[in-house]
């Protein structure tokens, strides 16, 4: 039987994937504008690394029924269970107390998942390092997106979450 954690539980992954997948489809114009990242990384660092990776594969699938599915889909996933697991790692630490710190790591995890998107280019090709390369500047602009994004909403989502976790979490 389910019991009222585990259903708490479940519908604060709904709506934090729910506000990933709508802002990745409404932000797709903008080149590197996407929350997905930031909502992972501080899911992680607050909730753990199970509703973290929860967020990441839920978001990809539903997100990309509009904006597209294809090989990338389980790169995109893989990249953000990574950032999931650095997020998750990093919020153990004294530095993820530090707003500007956690907003330069946002950033790098943005730099993180373009490079394991990237090995989807393996597939194709033996010329990974300019593969890479190639979408450099696309990561670049996903690490400016993270660095404000996480300014914007970053620590106002981990109080959030802090807050959910010593309220119905038994790692209290």
């Amino acid at each position: 039987m389910v019991g009222r954690r585990q259903i708490r539980e479940q519908a604060a992954i709904a709506l934090l994937s729910a506000a990933s997948i709508a802002g990745r489809i409404v932000l797709d114009p903008i080149p590197g504008m996407q929350p997905t990242t930031v909502i992972i990384m501080v899911t992680a660092m607050a909730m753990g690394l199970r509703q973290a990776v929860l967020i990441a594969v839920i978001s990809t699938w539903i997100s990309n029924l509009q904006l597209g599915h294809g090989v990338w889909t389980f790169f995109q996933m893989l990249g953000w269970s990574v950032v999931a697991a650095a997020g998750f790692f990093y919020g153990k630490t004294k530095w993820s107390q530090n707003l500007f710190v956690s907003a330069a790591v946002a950033g790098l995890m943005g730099i993180l998942y373009g490079i394991v998107v990237s090995l989807n280019g393996l597939l194709f090709t033996r010329r990974i390092i300019a593969y890479y390369i190639a979408g450099l500047s696309h990561d670049l602009t996903h690490a400016a997106g993270n660095v404000a994004m996480y300014l914007f909403f970053g620590e106002r989502l981990m109080k959030i979450l802090r807050k959910y976790g010593e309220a119905y979490s038994e790692r209290k």
